[in-house]
């Protein structure tokens, strides 16, 4: 008898491992938004980002403040900032970094000189939001992305044996890999970073490729990456993207999941470029990653959406959607 669940016990874990190495089935599910606020008032909104209780969007065709804060919780807007003008502190045409460097937004004009931080907390306390660099900050600043204090990435150039470049408290490296491995060019990419766990996301807004990478020490390293199985020809040593597929419009982290915005690539080819705000092209599909790189949901928004932000903190994705009119919405995914 004893010998006899000694095999029993061995064939329940044969299978047991058996099962555990199945690829993991995906869940299709269909979101309930919770309208946050249904009047944003925007030609067509730009960056999104949560910065702790509050988030905030970009109105890149803004005439007083371009800036837009709002509660998480409500939805209330709670002001404005980013002062538009040609004034001194002033933003001709204001643009935002979607990454939140202790509590701030670092702020450019992208037709004017003004570079500085924006703080959601002075706002809130009725103060000055914004704080402008000095010329000694303006100069040692790297002409990179800021994702956290010290810690900046940019792109190589096409050729390069990496893709990115790092500045870390003063530590310059390389790392990455190109999305198109035959072909060393740079594709338009967004960035997606969390500063407590130092993972960042990468994905193309051109084709359809996402990435992980994990900082350690001073650099990143590759955890996975989905390479693009369509979308794209290589001609005379360039990337061709098809503009009947299109790329990634939307990336962000929660607290489970890499979330990528983006259309089924499958089965809702484009007729063209996505331009403007045309609700008949625009993704209503959000596709959730695990941290291990398995795709386990696609969850259908509802609606046509063009922004999407969240953080570790929880699984609350945010997002801007045309219902018809832009509108400040949040799920629960």
């Amino acid at each position: 008898m004893k010998k006899n669940s000694i095999f029993y016990l061995l064939g329940i874990l044969l299978l047991s491992g058996c099962h555990s190495g199945q690829k993991q089935e995906v869940v299709r599910e269909k979101a309930t938004a919770q309208v946050l606020h249904n009047d944003i008032m925007t030609r067509m909104p730009g960056t999104m980002i949560v910065v702790g209780d509050y988030v905030v969007w970009e109105d890149p065709f803004a005439r007083d403040y371009f800036a837009n804060v709002h509660e998480a919780a409500t939805g209330k807007l709670v002001g404005k900032m980013g002062r538009v003008g040609e004034g001194p502190n002033e933003f001709i045409t204001g643009s935002l970094s979607p990454h939140c460097v202790g509590g701030r937004l670092f702020a450019t004009d992208v037709n004017g000189l003004t570079r500085g931080y924006l703080s959601v907390d002075s706002l809130v306390a009725g103060k000055e939001p914004f704080q402008p660099l000095d010329a000694a900050a303006r100069e040692a600043r790297p002409a990179m992305a800021e994702l956290q204090h010290g810690v900046f990435v940019g792109r190589t150039e096409d050729g390069d044996e990496a893709y990115f470049k790092a500045n870390v408290r003063g530590d310059e490296s390389t790392f990455g890999v190109y999305p198109v491995k035959e072909v060393r060019e740079h594709l338009g990419t967004t960035l997606a970073y969390d500063s407590v766990s130092g993972m960042l996301a990468c994905a193309s807004f051109t084709i359809p490729y996402l990435s992980l990478y994990q900082k350690e020490g001073e650099n990143f390293k590759l955890l996975w990456e989905e390479e693009a199985r369509t979308g794209y020809e290589v001609s005379r040593g360039k990337i061709v993207p098809d503009p009947n597929i299109g790329g990634i419009f939307g990336l962000s982290l929660t607290k489970d999941y890499v979330v990528s915005l983006h259309r089924d690539w499958e089965n809702e080819p484009l007729e063209g470029p996505v331009q403007g705000r045309d609700e008949r092209l625009l993704p209503h599909l959000a596709y959730l990653y695990d941290y291990d790189s398995h795709l386990v949901k696609v969850v259908d928004l509802g609606m046509p959406v063009v922004r999407i932000a969240s953080d570790r903190r929880s699984n609350t994705l945010y997002a801007l959607a045309l219902n018809p009119d832009y509108m400040l919405v949040k799920y629960e995914l």
